[in-house]
């Protein structure tokens, strides 16, 4: 068992759960083209010295990074869609071409009605997810506090993970918004799994059930981060234009570790204060 008054455990997970939530109103998350709309240019080009001619050229109008990887240089270029083309135009003019299909480029564009569209669907299914995963709970332990505990817990996960968004300023965009769903499945696994441990055990002392529960159910954390920021390094290093798959790697991190605090801290907590206060079983 990480802490052993669940009081402080309590506390804590309120305090990140604040502060996520204020990073939320207050600072927000930045959103992909995926749910603006507008479109992202990706051009590969031989002179790195390049990218702060065209960040200044282009300044006002798009927003411009760069990438490097073993297959060469990339300029990303992303504008909202009412600025597409003038931004191709500028293109053009900083590039000397008559068309950017004389570039090595690709792009994707998204118009604003479809983006708006990506968004509600995607919020229509991590909150059918997080209501039929509430289901299942409720009708698996018959319980309506153990239930709510794990219900509590996995909420506080895709709080926290929205927060740490937030702080690290990760776009929230359809691949994203898909790791949190898979992170629903997974919080829940590991809040079933505590659970599940502690009531059936009920002879076997609470601490015991616990750390039981915790050094399985750890391990399976730890071994999944791993895979996750090997999946990150690999991505960042040889392949950085799959930003796809970096956004996903980066969120399943951080949902993981904040489901380490979720589970071992805030369920916990919460268990013992239900056997202690409402059983009277410990």
């Amino acid at each position: 068992m990480i802490i052993k008054d669940y009081r402080l455990g309590l506390a804590i997970v309120f305090i990140l759960i604040l502060a996520s939530i204020s990073l939320l109103v207050f600072k927000g998350i930045p959103k992909s083209i995926d749910i603006t709309g507008g479109a992202e240019i990706t051009i590969k080009v031989k002179d790195p010295n390049i990218f702060y001619s065209l960040k200044s050229y282009l300044s006002g109008l798009a927003e411009v990074k760069e990438l490097k990887s073993s297959s060469g240089y990339y300029i990303v270029v992303r504008c909202s869609y009412d600025k597409v083309e003038i931004v191709k135009k500028k293109l053009k003019e900083f590039f000397k071409v008559e068309s950017l299909s004389s570039l090595n480029y690709s792009e994707k564009t998204v118009g604003p009605i479809l983006s708006s569209r990506f968004f509600e669907e995607g919020f229509k299914a991590l909150a059918f997810a997080f209501i039929f995963m509430s289901l299942v709970v409720y009708f698996y332990f018959r319980d309506p506090y153990p239930s709510g505990a794990i219900i509590l817990s996995a909420l506080t996960d895709i709080i926290l993970t929205l927060g740490a968004m937030s702080l690290f300023n990760i776009e929230l965009s359809t691949a994203t918004i898909a790791a949190l769903l898979m992170i629903i499945g997974y919080s829940v696994d590991s809040d079933i799994l505590l659970t599940t441990k502690v009531l059936r055990r009920l002879s076997v002392k609470f601490d015991e059930s616990v750390k039981e529960a915790f050094e399985t159910g750890i391990t399976m954390t730890l071994t999944t981060i791993a895979a996750m920021v090997t999946l990150l390094i690999v991505v960042k290093l040889f392949i950085p234009i799959a930003d796809i798959l970096a956004n996903i790697a980066e969120v399943l991190v951080i949902a993981l570790v904040a489901d380490i605090i979720s589970t071992w801290i805030l369920n916990v907590s919460l268990l013992k204060l239900y056997l202690e206060k409402i059983k009277k079983v410990i």
